[in-house]
């Protein structure tokens, strides 16, 4: 007597890149039926990710090193990408006829550099038989004779697996916390900052690479990448980097976070010897050469230095001001600028998470997975490697 096929039925709350990646791998599984509950299209939030180009990853082969890249999370997704690293992540796309290049920054993205078409790939494996996209707001989640019920406000389902992936600001992180699960409450992470000094919103749209910040009176490594003035704030790759460190921080106009950026290449001491082999030169010229003249002509107006005169006219105070406008600019972040945050610090306590699995310590059969976990990274593709890479070790515990 053959012996009857059982299958299994999974519920996915969140269609985002962790959700809608779990989805796929799932679905193709005709053993297994999915229910993605999302009111929005699946993957919809990978549309703005890189530029609208969709940064997918980062080409690092070594898991240590790639793991310094998430400010919280690093050691948890050591035993994640043991599993399911960057290289199977992208031999994985390729199987599913997305073909990816690395930027000479080593950032990885699909070749056709389009946020839009790689979501209608994606969604293309999604139109199976065994996956179901259901467009309700799911408004109660309960576990109860081992099955979890999921309600909505106009249906109830009944699963086998839960898989929750709303991110860093769904109503998944209350649904973990009525299913016992410790959260550390999210904060915003990879933002533009408020600072002190206006004068530098003069700049919008100047940007300088490569710069150094140092975090003053706080146990952080040193930033490194470009920065961006714009008309209310600074930002760019390097700033985002000091909002994720300090993502937990308190610090406003009485308590600012003081910074300490190094624009240019040149040492002090290079600088004094520019400006002594140039010495009848203008204060303006000379020192062109070393920032953008746009800021220089900040600086100048703001300390009310006469940059038409030669630098051997320079006092010791003039000299001083200018050489570390670009080797030592001090700038106080006052807040956060709202809205600009790109992820969320905080999530479920990664302590109540088996990372090889995905599944909760606490409730078995209920896994979490992407951005709703309390792991956040830098921009450059870690965010995604993080819902690729957990969504993989969910499908492959449940489908096992």
């Amino acid at each position: 007597m053959e012996q009857e096929l059982t299958y299994k039925k999974v519920g996915i709350i969140g269609c985002g890149a962790s959700g809608g990646f779990a989805s796929v791998l799932l679905s193709k599984n005709p053993y297994i039926n999915v229910f993605a509950f999302d009111v929005n299209n699946p993957f919809s939030t990978l549309l703005p990710t890189g530029g609208g180009r969709c940064n997918l990853s980062y080409d690092e082969d070594d898991i240590s090193e790639f793991v310094k890249n998430y400010p919280r999370g690093s050691k948890f997704l050591l035993s994640v990408f043991s599993k399911f690293d960057k290289e199977k992540t992208i031999n994985l796309f390729n199987d599913l006829s997305i073909k990816t290049y690395v930027q000479e920054d080593k950032r990885i993205f699909p070749v056709s550099d389009s946020s839009k078409q790689l979501i209608n790939e994606l969604n293309k494996h999604l139109k199976t038989n065994n996956f179901k996209h259901i467009k309700q707001n799911v408004s109660e989640i309960e576990k109860k004779d081992g099955r979890f019920i999921v309600k909505t406000s106009d249906n109830e389902f009944e699963f086998e697996y839960l898989i929750i992936s709303t991110g860093g600001k769904g109503r998944g992180l209350e649904f973990a916390r009525k299913l016992g699960h410790n959260i550390i409450s999210p904060v915003p992470s990879l933002c533009a900052l408020d600072i002190k000094e206006k004068y530098l919103y003069n700049l919008s749209g100047l940007s300088f690479k490569n710069v150094e910040i140092k975090i003053n009176n706080k146990k952080y490594p040193i930033c490194t990448g470009d920065v961006l003035f714009t008309h209310n704030s600074v930002s760019g790759p390097c700033i985002f980097k000091v909002s994720a460190l300090c993502a937990f921080d308190d610090f406003n106009e009485q308590n600012p976070l003081e910074l300490n950026l190094r624009l240019t290449d040149f040492t002090y001491e290079e600088i004094e010897k520019i400006i002594k082999t140039n010495s009848k030169k203008t204060i303006k010229n000379v020192f062109s050469k070393t920032a953008p003249e746009s800021y220089i002509n900040e600086i100048i107006k703001i300390n009310n230095i006469d940059g038409e005169k030669q630098t051997a006219q320079m006092n010791r105070k003039e000299k001083e001001i200018m050489i570390k406008s670009v080797t030592e600019l001090k700038i106080h972040a006052v807040s956060r600028k709202k809205g600009s945050e790109i992820v969320s610090a905080g999530g479920i306590d990664l302590n109540e998470i088996n990372p090889k699995t995905m599944e909760s310590k606490l409730v078995k059969g209920l896994y979490f997975i992407g951005e709703i976990l309390n792991i956040d990274g830098y921009t450059g593709g870690f965010n995604l490697q993080n819902c690729w890479s957990t969504a993989y070790n969910a499908y492959y515990a449940v489908s096992s």
